[in-house]
């Protein structure tokens, strides 16, 4: 696509009601909050509770700069656990899920209206429109839109970026340049990581002045700002480099390489939907023709994804810490892809000149069923044992399971009865709301942090043991190292997970053989 080549809305000749961007503003925005409402409602997740215990909340001496010297570990977003601290002391500490992550939720909110209503100025209103639906319904943008997290503000930075891009290639320099250089020296404080989009951004820029007609110096009078600010913002890790160098170590990844990679590319896959298959198509097609000036125009979008690719396979391939990065990490670049597939679609006429709710329709309905098979495949995998976490698949996400183990355990008065035992991928969530419930923290034991056995030491004799687990397998397990091997029964169900005691209670225990049996049905 050239940008400069762009007809106006007008040569269009649509009606007014269809492409309406504020119209399609307001229906992508409703579409993005019935999907994370839902979710938004949930109970707090690991990665949630670790940066308001430790970054948003603190401690008694906590305060707005000090979470800019505080990197104990990778979870500290500088600039969305400050917002957060700001957030949690606007609410007074007292809020309820929902309500916690709204500035998330904001940050999602812009993100789409800033496709809808200004990349129209460049892509025009058809397909900002279609663009914006595809945002909303993503199974990756909208899974993590919403987390007490610097996903949100990360995707809504990158997209500033890119709505910058589309400023200087359409000649106005200044505000280009301020919103890019804006984006991209805020990005890295919000994650290290985010640094890699900087790279992409000024090889597309540079590379595609040049394709444009721009001499070399003037193509990179444009493209170094936004490199240079992000060099300079993340030049601030240099002040914490100990710190940042022990949590880098210790934040873990993926082991495999190709697995990293692979998920990368089916999560972008899977945000486009449908719309992904002319963007591969194409590419492919033009991927010969990418240097040849008569087809320039034809490929930014393939110039811009090429831009992209180069430090997503950099990273992943190099292994930094001796393995692949979390693919979550590559959030940033969700905008630009999203950004190139409108390229690509506006190479392709047969696509302009569909019905716009016939492209939206398509939209939606992809969305839908890639959603709801990548929720249906996690929930028989956590129910299975397992905690998957990728791009397209998340265990904690619309889980109310330790929250309402809490509400169980107080309705009944377990509590100073019991001992109870989780595992480690549940306790900082069942600790978090232990300790809003006002229950003794000694109480709780985690699998990963006690000795095999140790319910059997003399100073626990006079408590009963409950195990919360997904499946009797688990709280088997559970209770083996708790070091009780007798028959146990389930207590309380909650979502997936259950409350297990010892004994037989009201019911004879389940036939363990059998469910391993038919575990894998």
């Amino acid at each position: 696509m050239n940008y400069k080549s762009l007809p106006s809305d007008s040569k269009l000749r649509l009606p007014f009601r269809e492409d309406d961007s504020r119209a399609w503003a307001l229906i992508a925005c409703a579409i993005f909050l019935l999907r994370v409402m839902p979710w938004s409602m949930a109970e707090l997740w690991y990665d949630e509770v670790l940066t308001l215990q430790y970054f948003a909340i603190g401690g008694e001496n906590s305060s707005l700069g000090g979470i800019f010297r505080n990197y104990i570990m990778a979870n500290n977003h500088f600039l969305n656990s400050a917002l957060y601290w700001w957030w949690v002391r606007f609410l007074d500490f007292s809020f309820t899920e929902h309500i916690l992550r709204w500035p998330s939720l904001f940050f999602g909110f812009a993100s789409i209206l800033m496709v809808v209503l200004h990349w129209r100025r460049y892509i025009g209103r058809r397909l900002a429109a279609i663009f914006g639906l595809v945002l909303a319904v993503s199974p990756v943008f909208s899974a993590f839109a919403y987390q007490v997290r610097g996903y949100s503000l990360c995707m809504f930075l990158s997209t500033l970026a890119l709505s910058g891009i589309l400023e200087i290639l359409f000649g106005n320099h200044r505000r280009g340049q301020l919103w890019v250089c804006l984006a991209c020296f805020l990005l890295p404080l919000v994650m290290p990581s985010a640094a890699l989009l900087a790279p992409a951004l000024a090889l597309f820029l540079f590379w595609q002045l040049r394709v444009s007609g721009k001499a070399t110096g003037k193509a990179l009078a444009c493209a170094v700002p936004c490199l240079l600010m992000t060099l300079l913002s993340a030049a601030y890790y240099l002040h914490i480099w100990e710190q940042f160098r022990k949590a880098s170590e210790s934040a873990g990844g993926w082991e495999s390489s190709w697995l990293a990679a692979g998920n990368v590319i089916l999560g972008m896959s899977a945000h486009l939907g449908l719309l992904s298959l002319p963007l591969a198509a194409y590419s492919l097609y033009m991927l010969p023709r990418l240097f040849n000036p008569a087809t320039a125009h034809k490929t930014t979008g393939l110039r811009l994804l090429l831009c992209c690719l180069l430090p997503t396979s950099a990273v992943i391939l190099l292994r930094f810490g001796g393995h692949a990065p979390f693919p979550r990490v590559f959030l940033v670049f969700l905008p630009a892809v999203t950004l190139a597939a409108a390229g690509t679609c506006y190479a392709l006429p047969f696509l302009r000149r569909q019905k716009l709710t016939y492209l939206a329709v398509a939209v939606l309905l992809s969305g839908c069923v890639i959603e709801q098979i990548c929720s249906r495949l996690t929930t028989r995998q956590v129910l299975n044992g397992n905690s998957p976490q990728n791009l397209l698949q998340q265990y904690y996400r619309d889980a109310t399971d330790n929250r309402d183990a809490v509400t169980f355990i107080r309705s009944n008065g377990m509590v100073g009865e019991y001992i109870f035992l989780v595992n480690e991928w549940d306790a900082p969530s069942f600790l978090f709301y232990w300790q809003l419930a006002n229950f003794p923290q000694q109480a709780v034991f985690v699998s990963n942090r006690v000795p095999d056995q140790f319910w059997l030491a003399p100073q626990l004799a006079n408590f009963k043991l409950a195990v919360l687990a997904r499946n009797e397998i688990e709280a088997g397990n559970l209770f083996r190292k708790a070091g009780f091997k007798g028959p146990f029964h389930l207590l309380n169900k909650t979502q997936l997970r259950g409350l297990y005691t010892p004994g037989y209670g009201n019911e004879p225990p389940r036939d363990l053989s059998e469910y391993t049996k038919n575990k894998g049905r």
